[in-house]
């Protein structure tokens, strides 16, 4: 059995729906295949966390959500929830992050901040930061301070959640990667 086939559908397909509306923006890259935004940060990200840690590969991702896109990264959390769609106001602007080289950092930190990350916290008894994570009218990056705090320090925790994300992550790398080409 897959570990995507514990994973719910919605999330999923609303990865493929973001990837699917990111066709005919995106640049070209090595070996002739299409390298959208978010499958770069997919590709990234798990190596990050392999060779410095969850705690700085959350920092790094979050230090390159730049001003203009912290609101995005909310709206990117409610959309891979299912509680907003891609024809809102923000939706082009979700499109637009995951699809450009050099971006995707907001689209990909909002999916692994649903899934994997968010069931890698919720299993290890961190359903206080999950549900923190995005309070109604809160902001994302406040609460991923307040996860990067809870991590730093707690060294146990952070492998704990790593060995737990690290599957969901590396699937989620062949998703964005067969949908990119």
């Amino acid at each position: 059995m897959s570990y995507i086939s514990r994973v719910e559908g919605r999330v999923v397909g609303r990865l493929v729906q973001l990837m699917e509306s990111t066709r005919g923006q995106e640049e070209r890259g090595g070996e002739g295949r299409h390298r959208v935004g978010i499958t770069r940060r997919a590709e990234d990200f798990p190596l990050i966390i392999s060779q410095y840690g969850l705690s700085s590969a959350l920092t790094f991702f979050l230090s390159k959500v730049g001003r203009d896109d912290s609101g995005l990264l909310d709206y990117g959390v409610d959309y891979f929830r299912g509680a907003v769609s891609l024809d809102q106001e923000l939706g082009g602007k979700l499109v637009k992050d995951a699809g450009e080289e050099g971006k995707g950092y907001a689209s990909y930190l909002a999916l692994v901040l649903v899934w994997p990350l968010g069931e890698a916290m919720a299993g290890a008894g961190l359903d206080g930061v999950v549900k923190g994570l995005k309070p109604p009218g809160g902001r994302v990056r406040g609460a991923a301070g307040i996860l990067l705090r809870n991590l730093q320090g707690i060294q146990e925790r952070e492998l704990l959640l790593e060995a737990a994300a690290m599957p969901g992550l590396l699937e989620l790398k062949k998703i964005t990667r067969a949908l990119g080409r």
